[in-house]
């Protein structure tokens, strides 16, 4: 379960990451609207905080 909980982690920073440097200029445009890329990051950051709970659970 851990190791699932850290692949969303990772995927889900990379992601807001990547919404970040677009939004910046850095990356291209994504192939969706901008809106779409704002939903999508606010979606992830609950999936970033669930999985560091469940990484920092203690069995």
């Amino acid at each position: 379960m851990k190791a699932l909980a850290w692949y969303s982690v990772v995927f889900s920073i990379l992601v807001i990451i990547a919404f970040i440097l677009f939004l910046v200029g850095v990356i291209a445009e994504p192939p969706f609207t901008t809106s779409e890329a704002v939903v999508w990051a606010v979606l992830t950051i609950p999936v970033v905080v669930l999985g560091i709970m469940v990484i920092r659970k203690k069995e």
